[in-house]
């Protein structure tokens, strides 16, 4: 078991770990951002888009460009990139923390 999912399971799942996150002043009773890290490693291992994630298309034919989730509904995922767009899951994924940092889809294999 990856450490990420152990923290997680640890505080009784990914949907407990929400609500823990939800609570008022969190970040002053406990390392919140660390377990927002470790959700994220968590979302990024099972192909879970949340709100405000960071996300490329997994063909740059598509899009090069970073995008941001807006909402997600039902196996498909918007963007809020000036226009509402949707897509399906299977068509994107997690950006990197190095291609959040250049700002846009990097030239490597991500399989």
């Amino acid at each position: 078991m990856k450490f990420y999912e152990r923290v997680i399971s640890d505080f009784g799942g990914y949907e407990k770990c929400k609500d823990i996150l939800s609570q008022p002043n969190i970040d002053f009773i406990m390392n919140a951002q660390g377990l927002r890290e470790h959700m994220l490693e968590y979302r990024r291992e099972h192909n879970i888009f949340e709100e405000n994630d960071k996300i490329v298309f997994v063909d740059n034919f598509m899009h090069g460009e970073l995008m941001t989730v807006a909402w997600t509904r039902k196996g498909e995922v918007w963007m809020d990139e000036g226009a509402k767009r949707r897509t399906d899951l299977t068509m994107i994924r997690h950006a990197t923390d190095d291609e959040i940092k250049a700002g846009k889809r990097l030239e490597v294999n991500h399989d």
